[in-house]
């Protein structure tokens, strides 16, 4: 007896055998799994394709058996794998209910690279998604102009510098602990004579050591600072802007953890008899840890 075999691919991937037998014989399909658990199964070559149900083909890994019942031919053949799903990339963690990162292993951070290296960045540069940690005493990442850091964490013994331009900083943690002489600032804007704003939101400045400031402006820096969902703890002072540091300062739902300033929470230096404009202040408050949990406290008056 002579058998025809002919090889067909379902639409689904399946691959499957079509044999041609005489009419006093009759063909038993089989769908079996990877076990070799039958899944289901048809008599009649005009009924092969519906051996593997839409059942059989959501599973991968599966073969095909076809049996001629009049004799005992039996051939296996594997089936091409149905490809599972491409994964969609892990969600960014919900963030703290308090706005801002409250640890270095913040669940924000899941999704980080990290590095050792310190960064200069050109005007018109970002960064996402970056975890730095080193200890060379010089600012870690320098933004010569605007720039943009989004999910960004620091460890070092200087922060971020901040020459010119429109600076933004989201979801950044800074921690910076000082040395010997160091005076170590979580960021420092620092160029005499020019100018820019620099955003800060949903970020934490935290320091230790030979400190100035976690925020620290002066020396004839020109520009406005924006604070919205700030935290600051440790250092001689969290937050530090003299009347020549910038033209104005804005703060919202900002916190200072109370008692881990060396000297106060924030200072807005008098030069020349003047500060600097305080245009806004909102929800500005004493913040103490209870565990890992951050608890807002009074409000602090504007100065």
């Amino acid at each position: 007896m002579r058998y025809l075999m002919t090889l067909a691919l379902l639409s689904a991937g399946l691959a499957l055998v079509q044999s041609t037998v005489s009419p006093t014989e009759s063909a038993l399909w089989r769908c079996r799994d990877s076990s070799g658990a039958e899944l289901s199964g048809h008599t009649g070559a005009d009924r092969a394709e519906e051996a593997c149900s839409n059942r059989a083909l959501a599973s991968p890994g599966q073969a095909l058996e076809m049996r001629p019942s009049s004799f005992g031919i039996t051939a296996t053949i594997p089936v091409a794998t149905v490809s599972s799903p491409t994964p969609a990339p892990m969600p960014h963690p919900a963030p703290s209910s308090a706005g801002v990162p409250l640890s270095f292993n913040d669940p924000v951070y899941a999704n980080v690279t990290s590095g050792a290296s310190r960064i200069t960045l050109p005007p018109g540069s970002s960064r996402t998604d970056l975890s730095i940690v080193e200890n060379s005493g010089e600012p870690t990442i320098v933004c010569k102009g605007s720039c943009s850091l989004t999910r960004v964490r620091i460890q070092s013994r200087e922060g971020v510098r901040c020459v010119s331009g429109n600076i933004n900083l989201t979801w950044v943690y800074i921690t910076a602990t000082g040395v010997g002489s160091d005076h170590a600032d979580g960021l420092q804007c620092y160029s005499p004579g020019s100018t820019g704003t620099v955003t800060v939101k949903n970020s934490t400045f935290k320091m230790a050591g030979a400190t100035t400031a976690g925020y620290f402006s002066a020396d004839n820096w020109q520009g406005s600072h924006v604070f919205e969902n700030v935290l600051f703890e440790g250092g001689n002072h969290g937050l530090r802007i003299p009347a020549d540091g910038g033209s104005s300062v804005s703060l919202k739902n900002v916190y200072f953890v109370r008692g881990s300033f060396r000297y106060g929470a924030y200072l807005f230096d008098a030069v020349n008899g003047r500060r600097i404009n305080i245009e806004q202040w909102e929800n500005v408050r004493w913040a103490s840890w209870r565990g890992d949990e951050l608890v807002l406290g009074d409000l602090i008056k504007q100065p």
